[in-house]
């Protein structure tokens, strides 16, 4: 990404933190993503209890990485459990949870669509502290903006991630599909921090994730 358009993109960020405080997020900005990673490491307090929802965002960062194995975090850890739904409901109950979100409104709002609903049930409620980490790439004007991006970025993208056979791993786009396989089961958009600051969205200067 050219120094011009990280400008640009420094700019629509500056306009949606200050919203996204209005909204009683809890707001930070980093240049890169190891700076926003480095800011995880001295933020988290060791011994704390750990959830992390599926997210691209994260393995770019290497957030999964830190934590796989970090004998001073709990981590719980879906990636290699041989019971997934057991560390999803103990995620519920974690001191801290990261994930990512399909977009942020410029006007200050996140929009997630999720197929099990663990990610964004956490984002709801559970978890004491819930970080939200996303790129540029992820800022949107408003909430229409927000639901065309899921469905012709997002999405696809996932879908083939995930190695799903639905319409729009294929077509490139949402068909609206109602298969047994589809991975856009909640549509969850969150407006406010209910509790002033236990949403904390970190954004970074780089395209992350999708």
């Amino acid at each position: 990404m050219d120094d011009n358009l990280k400008a640009i993109q420094r700019a629509q960020a500056e306009t949606a933190i200050k919203r996204l405080k209005d909204h009683s997020f809890e707001t930070s900005w980093f240049e890169t993503k190891e700076e926003a990673l480095q800011y995880l490491k001295e933020s988290i307090l060791h011994g704390s209890s750990i959830g992390v929802g599926g997210s691209m965002t994260l393995e770019e960062m290497g957030v999964i990485a830190w934590l796989t194995g970090n004998p001073d975090y709990a981590f719980l850890d879906r990636y290699h459990t041989d019971d997934r739904e057991k560390i999803f409901h103990e995620s519920m109950n974690a001191d801290v949870y990261l994930m990512s979100s399909n977009a942020v409104t410029l006007d200050g709002c996140l929009y997630n669509v999720d197929g099990t609903g663990n990610r964004v049930a956490a984002l709801i409620y559970g978890p004491k502290k819930v970080y939200v980490l996303c790129g540029t790439n992820k800022l949107v004007n408003d909430v229409d903006s927000a639901v065309k991006r899921v469905k012709e970025i997002a999405a696809p993208a996932n879908n083939v991630r995930l190695h799903k056979d639905n319409p729009c791993a294929t077509l490139g786009s949402c068909m609206n599909c109602m298969r047994p396989t589809t991975i856009c089961n909640q549509f969850v958009l969150t407006r406010r921090s209910g509790t002033p600051n236990r949403i904390h969205v970190i954004l970074i200067n780089e395209s992350l994730g999708y």
